[in-house]
């Protein structure tokens, strides 16, 4: 029986299309990076785990077939040719026999565009995947303290572009990074624990900490003090207002911040400092809760 080989190349990236055989979503790897000679591959979405072989794309398996049928009807044809003649004028009965048609067309295809191209920290296999949070394909390390990480260094640096912008201006970035620091831990956590608290929102960090505690037996505040525990739960307390009040001091903020009643109905504030300090205490706590989701 005759044998031959398909190859199924990259695109222009340099980026592999592959299919979850369990779950049947959509990823891609760059091959050449990750680890060296790896045979064996992860689904960023549920994790599956199985040959590398089991991960081809239904694109990539139907242009396969159609190379194979292409080639073997086009083989089969050449063969016919062989038999074709023309007929013989010199006789009274004579028939020719004349080949035509094509080999079976080939069927292309083109790999799918995808939404978020990471690194992984652990092996530097480069990676597309749907959404943002998934699994490294090659050793399973779980991307979002990678995500985490980049969201507060861009953090970071809009806060530094406002130190030299007009008031206004200045004002509007702290307050955008104060709730973009918080939706992104909050995204984090989510994520994290999603298996073992499915419908958790980190927004309440008081009451997500003491769930946690009562039903993981772990504390996502552990390495803080009193006081950076409370600075913490004050900051959560301010984007509240901004996202829902605009930043107008009311009754409830004066009795969760212990807050003098002289703010009520003043304008929140929120320095370039506090976010900065809240940054460095959230990735504290996003370590907590990657440790114990690494345990569980």
């Amino acid at each position: 029986m005759e044998t031959f080989s398909i190859q199924i190349k990259p695109d222009t990236e340099g980026f592999m299309g592959r299919e979850c055989p369990e779950c049947e979503k959509y990823f891609k790897i760059k091959p050449g990076t990750g680890i060296p000679d790896s045979s064996d591959c992860y689904c960023p979405y549920c994790k599956h785990f199985g040959p590398q072989d089991e991960f081809w794309t239904k694109a990539q398996i139907e242009y396969a077939q159609s190379v194979a049928l292409n080639k073997f009807t086009g083989d089969f044809l050449k063969e016919l040719k062989k038999l074709e003649r023309k007929p013989n004028k010199n006789q009274f009965i004579s028939i020719g026999i004349s080949v035509t048609g094509n080999p079976t067309p080939i069927t292309y295809y083109s790999e799918k565009e995808l939404e978020e191209k990471l690194v992984c920290a652990g092996c530097a296999l480069e990676y597309a995947i749907y959404g943002t949070f998934g699994y490294c394909p090659d050793c399973a390390e779980h991307n979002s303290p990678q995500i985490l990480e980049v969201n507060f260094h861009i953090i970071s640096k809009i806060l530094e572009l406002a130190k030299d912008s007009p008031d206004q201006i200045r004002i509007k970035l702290i307050e955008n990074c104060l709730e973009d620091c918080i939706s992104v831990f909050d995204g984090f956590a989510r994520e994290r624990m999603i298996e073992a608290f499915p419908k958790m929102s980190f927004q309440n960090i008081s009451r997500a900490r003491v769930k946690i505690l009562e039903s993981a037996g772990f504390d996502i505040a552990n390495g803080l003090n009193e006081h950076e525990w409370d600075f913490v739960k004050k900051q959560f307390q301010k984007r509240h207002l901004i996202a829902h009040k605009l930043g107008i001091i009311d009754d409830e903020y004066i009795v969760k911040t212990e807050s003098s009643d002289e703010q009520l109905g003043r304008k929140v504030s929120v320095t370039l400092e506090d976010v900065d300090s809240l940054i460095q205490l959230l990735g504290i706590m996003a370590g907590n809760v990657s440790k114990h989701a690494r345990a569980s």
